[in-house]
């Protein structure tokens, strides 16, 4: 796995087009540091371990796997590798936590701003979107980013888990009471046990009357507004099968600062509405 024994799998790296979103990681220029003057290899001892600095380091670890996986010349030894890693863990860096496609995406998105893309906009986009829908850290951006040719600002939006549970309440308390009273009155059964017993039965009705019932293909997303910062909730799906127009896109005003938002569901991307200017 990514970060691991350090297997040669990754195909050799194909074009991107500019457009490719850029992920947000610390990288340091300090790294150079650890380049020995004309030989060209990175190392690792104990000595350099005291002067580098956390990010140089995670560069250095990072660089050191994306070598091994597009096949090119080792940056450290075996030996030089354990340490590094076993120094990060005691740093507590959050790369040495990640899963092996949350570092494919860094390296990913590493090697795009050096001009040597490994995989294609199609790939990194499918990518991003699947680590965005698990909450990953590695795929969501730090702090909105702008287009200084269209002024368009765009921030990242997760699903809010805690009230996407909530959306679920009415129908689980709905499933719960209706199976506990039929059991009872049936079969005399305690409320308590027959809702352990019927568990798997109350979550597939729970399910039912929420998403077919009371909403239509819920998702409800966190994200921070791209104009003044304030953490905002937009909302996807219909409601009581009115048809809202908004199950891929919604457009959300801003409570704070009443900027006109877009959001959309397939990106996961909450932007500013570039206003129309009157034609002249």
């Amino acid at each position: 796995a990514f970060g691991g024994a350090r297997p040669r799998v990754v195909a050799p790296a194909r074009g991107v087009a500019a457009s490719r979103v850029r992920c947000t990681t610390r990288m340091s220029t300090e790294l150079d540091q650890a380049v020995d003057a004309g030989a060209g290899t990175r190392t690792f001892s104990p000595e350099r371990s005291e002067k580098l600095p956390l990010p140089a380091k995670e560069r250095l670890w990072l660089e050191s796997i994306a070598a091994y996986y597009n096949d090119e010349k080792p940056l450290l030894s075996d030996e030089d590798y354990a340490r590094l890693k076993l120094d990060l863990e005691f740093e507590a860096s959050k790369y040495v936590t990640m899963s092996a496609e949350e570092l494919k995406f860094v390296i990913a998105s590493s090697r795009y701003r050096e001009g040597k893309p490994i995989m294609s906009d199609v790939e990194y986009d499918t990518l991003r979107k699947k680590l965005k829908n698990q909450n990953s850290a590695a795929a969501i951006h730090e702090a909105p980013t702008c287009r200084v040719d269209t002024g368009v600002c765009k921030s990242d939006a997760v699903p809010d888990q805690g009230k996407n549970a909530v959306l679920y309440l009415p129908g689980t308390v709905a499933a719960t009471v209706l199976w506990t009273e039929a059991l009872y009155w049936t079969q005399r059964m305690d409320p308590l046990i027959a809702a352990i017993l019927g568990s798997p039965l109350i979550y597939l009705i729970a399910r039912l009357i929420t998403e077919k019932i009371l909403f239509q293909n819920p998702l409800i997303v966190s994200a921070t507004c791209p104009n003044c910062q304030s953490v905002i909730n937009l909302y996807f799906g219909d409601v009581l099968g009115v048809d809202n127009q908004n199950v891929q896109q919604t457009e959300h005003d801003c409570p704070v600062c009443k900027t006109k938002l877009r959001g959309s569901r397939d990106t996961m991307i909450v932007q500013t509405v570039e206003e129309k200017r009157p034609a002249k």
